[in-house]
């Protein structure tokens, strides 16, 4: 029964990572889209990498700072 758990969770944080990866390509064609960089944001807080989060954050708040702030509640909700 926790095994499946196990997997699932692997699953996705698979899942996470390519998306992760998907944005960061993304980004290559627009570096400043803020819409973006907050979902990239997103998807680094909920993969653990919480300093590339906050490397987001510091590129998001010259953008959009509203996001910004929606992404730095979620980077200390941690």
């Amino acid at each position: 029964m926790f095994g499946k758990k196990g997997t699932f969770s692997k699953m996705a944080e698979n899942l996470v990572e390519k998306l992760a990866q998907e944005l960061e390509e993304e980004l290559k064609q627009r570096p400043n889209d803020p819409e973006l960089l907050f979902k990239l944001g997103i998807a680094y807080v909920r993969a653990g990498k919480i300093d590339k989060a906050r490397e987001i954050y510091k590129r998001l708040k010259d953008l959009d700072k509203e996001r910004a702030n929606e992404l730095l509640d979620r980077i200390y909700e941690v």
